[in-house]
């Protein structure tokens, strides 16, 4: 049996425990904080780093791991493993995608197959994608098939989220929306999709109650759903409020609740929330 092996970037916000569980490789996304730089999650965890974001006294700056630590890591794993399936952050949202390739392509010959996947997502959009390769892997799937899955499960995985402010966002220059538009949405609580891997507006919601009450509208008006993650940033007591609204349509002891990483927290801000919503695959 072909040994395979999915690595895939701090952005995933997949719990350590987790990812120790399915064997997957996470590579650090770097904190810049104070003219200093950390590995997230190795040289400083992600409450160490919220402190500091509330704290107020600068901001943080994330970055990619570099090709060099993604070269290190797959030189790494060539001499153990058939297959590799690294699997990242979305290319329109930021450069791990990018960085990956480069190492990629500095690689020696080498019988062990690489697949590198743009996951159009992030956070535990992406993750939830990275567990399900996982998990396959660990119950016997072929390479073709977890191939076909991770890329089913890309098409089938959507997140919408709302921020506190779009200041974040603005500064990260992950939008690209004109001025004017970014004007008008300055004092409302927008919700934003994730469409083909780009931040887009999806409702315009004035308040912070009536985005708990989009993420809930969002979530209902699939005809089938098979996996439900809310996402927060600094607020957990508003996940019980969305819970509430969703336990009559999905179990809310059925619904994952994960907290935003210091990597997407970073571009979103405090007060930031969100859900993940897997439809499940259609029928061949």
């Amino acid at each position: 049996m072909a040994k395979m092996i999915v690595v895939t970037d701090g952005s995933a916000d997949i719990a350590p425990d987790l990812a120790r569980e399915l064997g997957i490789e996470v590579v650090p996304v770097l904190a810049h904080v104070d003219e200093k730089v950390y590995r997230v999650g190795v040289d400083i965890s992600d409450d160490q780093l919220y402190e500091y974001m509330a704290s107020g006294h600068g901001r943080v700056r994330i970055a990619a791991p570099s090709p060099m630590v993604f070269e290190q890591v797959y030189r790494r794993l060539i001499s153990d493993v058939d297959y590799v399936f690294s699997i990242h952050l979305g290319t329109r949202l930021g450069n791990v995608h990018a960085n990956a390739s480069a190492a990629k392509a500095r690689l020696p010959a080498s019988t062990t197959r690489f697949e590198l996947v743009d996951s159009k997502s992030a956070s535990y959009g992406l993750g939830s994608v990275v567990v399900a390769a996982a998990r396959a892997i660990k119950d016997g799937a072929s390479p073709t098939e977890v191939s076909r899955l991770i890329h089913a499960t890309i098409r089938h995985t959507h997140v919408v989220f709302f921020v506190d402010t779009m200041e974040y966002l603005e500064a990260s220059g992950r939008l690209t929306l004109a001025g004017s538009v970014l004007g008008s949405m300055q004092r409302i609580k927008p919700l934003m999709i994730l469409d083909e891997g780009e931040i887009v507006p999806y409702e315009r919601t004035r308040t912070r109650a009536k985005a708990i009450e989009g993420l809930f509208t969002f979530i209902e008006d699939f005809p089938r759903v098979q996996e439900v993650t809310v996402l927060y940033a600094t607020t957990p007591e508003d996940v019980e409020k969305l819970l509430e609204k969703v336990d009559p349509i999905f179990p809310r002891d059925r619904v994952r609740i994960a907290r935003f990483g210091p990597a997407i927290a970073a571009h979103l801000g405090g007060g930031a929330m969100g859900v993940t919503v897997f439809e499940g695959l259609e029928e061949d």
